[in-house]
């Protein structure tokens, strides 16, 4: 059993290996990418089936090939594990990783470094299921660098346009962020834990300890004298949420993920919207003890998923380019999730992960084909009346854009709800205000995209629209049913999902408030048909470089959310542009000035003092015996005087 989970990464990565070494051709990589990542589904579910045949309390499977780090203290196997909680994981990865790879075949046709994708494709899944599946922070942490590296490749896969180089620069600077405090975090649980591993693991032999079963035993301590008001729980769990705000695009490290668009959009429905970006999620749903053990660090966890909601709800409204309404929606979507953890209800954010990452992958490719059917154009005031030339992108972007909205019955009403019903539970009042705000925001601006793109009369006769072919659109159906089918791995009165997860997350059901849903389906109704309503009337006056609509209502409100709340424009003024000035100084200033002329002055100085030094070397014999007579009196006149 153990030698088959350690395919499911394996698979993935000799496509990789043969994408780069071997496969020269476009339709022979793209088949062997996608048959190699369709073969990791299928090993995972034989897997998940395993292991779901285990008494409850003894489902987790672990596997370790080698010691990897032996020094001293510190000993960090090589190995994987395969738990129910990354069982769906590792299902979300390879199964809608999957039909990206599928659809990328027809998305990617005749690019001339195709081959090149493919293999950045395949290592994505590699490093990703890695993530998901190391039974140590360590080989989490190397998942978790090797998809921001196969990110920072892919975003910028064009990078001879410029917007694609400085996306791709920009998600690496700004993960870097995140990531310096991943480490930290690691370090401080080893120096707590005295190991890196989550649950205990044989290794040659020796039984090593996990932290997380030890999280009990430590509750109350503290870092010490300088930091004794602060629990070594709350430290620890607070580096960690940095690196989740990071990888996860939170407040108020968001900024890159809208950037990012500009990779290609299979990319985008992949790394940015179905796995990468929830990261972040797993990993503190996988440290649930120690984030449980700190309420400080829980309470800026939900703040901070509450502020990202609403803050890039609202910017998604504004925006023009379909796959940057997307965009700002997963950063959207993404705060939900991080709210359900700061709440407790770790159950709730994992099953809005995998509702989010099926319905949000069909909108990206469905943006992907109408993109493609519309000869590369973007910008939705240049589209509209595609539902005729594209009836299956249509009718299957319907349905994702449902699922975001959260109409009942597809997907997203029951995930979407579960976190509401936990809020309201709880008491989170506040919180419950704003996340009911931001579902409402989310079915107008889902509607207003609709509206755009598929109503009224085509604004631009520049091209012609058709329907994507089969190796786009059969992917595109596969997703559609998810979505349609995908709540019911956790319907209120079924809970699959909460009791396949008790194992890890010792978490009871949460309770359906049939009050609650009434009015958020009924708001969601409502708010998708004010925004379909709004630009359909109104498309006929939308122009390129035009103001929206609903400027004339909200003014220069309506500017600040095009931009985002203006933070990229922040982050340019008081970090970019002080730090491009400060380069500048240090390079054409105090490098040549300063450092090199401190090098090239000392070499000047003994120049100098040697061409002084030469002078007295004449060659005259009579010089040197003055220069002796004159050394010689010097000395006796010292002596005669000093000496007495």
């Amino acid at each position: 059993m153990e030698w088959l989970i350690w395919l499911i990464p394996l698979l993935p990565f000799i496509g990789f290996v043969l994408n780069v070494f071997v496969i020269r051709r476009e339709r022979a990589a793209g088949l062997v990418a996608s048959g190699l990542v369709v073969a990791s589904f299928v090993v995972a579910v034989l897997a998940i089936a395993a292991l779901s045949g285990l008494p409850e309390e003894e489902r987790r499977i672990m596997s370790v090939s080698w010691h990897w780090i032996n020094t001293g203290a510190l000993q960090v196997p090589f190995g994987i594990m395969l738990d129910p909680l990354t069982a769906v994981m590792v299902l979300l990865v390879t199964g809608v990783g999957a039909l990206i790879h599928v659809y990328s075949i027809g998305y990617m046709h005749g690019d001339p470094r195709v081959v090149r994708y493919f293999a950045y494709l395949n290592l994505f899944i590699t490093m990703m299921l890695f993530l998901v599946m190391g039974n140590n922070m360590l080989i989490l942490f190397l998942g978790w660098e090797g998809v921001g590296l196969c990110s920072f490749l892919l975003i910028g896969f064009w990078f001879e346009r410029a917007e694609a180089s400085d996306a791709a620069v920009k998600a690496f600077v700004v993960n870097r962020i995140g990531d310096a405090a991943f480490i930290l975090g690691m370090l401080a649980i080893y120096a707590s834990f005295g190991t890196l591993n989550f649950y205990e693991v044989s290794v040659g032999g020796q039984v090593q300890p996990g932290f997380l079963e030890r999280v009990p035993e430590i509750i109350g301590q503290t870092i010490g004298p300088v930091w004794q008001p602060i629990a070594l729980t709350t430290a620890i769990s607070f580096l960690l949420l940095i690196g989740a705000t990071g990888k996860s695009a939170q407040f108020p490290l968001f900024v890159w993920l809208p950037d990012a668009m500009a990779g290609p959009t299979p990319v985008s429905a992949l790394i940015h919207a179905a796995t990468m970006v929830t990261g972040g999620v797993y990993m503190m749903t996988r440290n649930e003890a120690l984030f449980a053990a700190s309420p400080t660090t829980q309470s800026w966890v939900l703040w901070i998923g509450v502020l990202t909601a609403f803050i890039a709800g609202t910017s998604a409204i504004a925006q023009w380019d379909i796959k940057r309404v997307l965009a700002y929606s997963t950063v959207s979507q993404l705060g939900f999730m991080v709210a359900a953890c700061g709440m407790g209800a770790y159950v709730a954010a994992i099953f809005h992960l995998l509702t989010h990452g099926i319905f949000k992958a069909l909108l990206f490719l469905g943006a992907g084909s109408v993109i493609h059917g519309t000869h590369e154009t973007q910008d939705m005031r240049k589209m509209g009346g595609l539902r005729h030339a594209m009836p299956t992108t249509y009718w299957t972007y319907l349905v994702g854009a449902g699922a975001l909205a959260g109409i009942v019955p597809l997907a997203g009403f029951w995930s979407k709800d579960e976190i509401l019903a936990h809020a309201l539970s709880h008491d989170h009042w506040p919180q419950l205000i704003i996340l009911f705000l931001t579902s409402l925001i989310t079915a107008f601006y889902m509607g207003r995209q609709v509206a755009l793109i598929f109503f009224g009369q085509q604004r631009d006769s520049h091209y012609h629209a058709h329907e994507s072919g089969r190796v786009m659109t059969v992917p595109l159906i596969a997703l559609a049913i998810g979505a349609i089918i995908g709540g019911a791995i956790n319907l209120p009165w079924g809970h699959w999902l909460t009791d396949w997860l008790k194992p890890v997350l010792h978490e009871e059901a949460g309770k359906f408030n049939l009050a609650l849903a009434l009015i958020a389906t009924a708001g969601a109704v409502g708010a998708s048909y004010l925004g379909w309503w709004i630009y359909t009337r109104n498309a006929a006056k939308i122009k390129v470089g035009g103001k929206d609509p609903a400027y004339r209502y909200s003014g220069d409100i309506w500017d600040g959310l095009e931009e985002a709340w203006y933070f990229d424009r922040l982050y340019r003024r008081i970090i970019v542009r002080p730090f491009q000035r400060l380069g500048s100084f240090l390079a054409s200033v105090f490098d040549p000035q300063g450092i090199d002329g401190l090098v090239l002055g000392v070499g000047v100085l003994f120049g100098q003092a040697g061409e002084q030094v030469r002078r007295f070397q004449s060659g005259y014999v009579r010089t040197y015996a003055l220069i002796f007579t004159a050394g010689v009196v010097i000395v006796l006149g010292f002596v005669l005087l000093f000496t007495r």
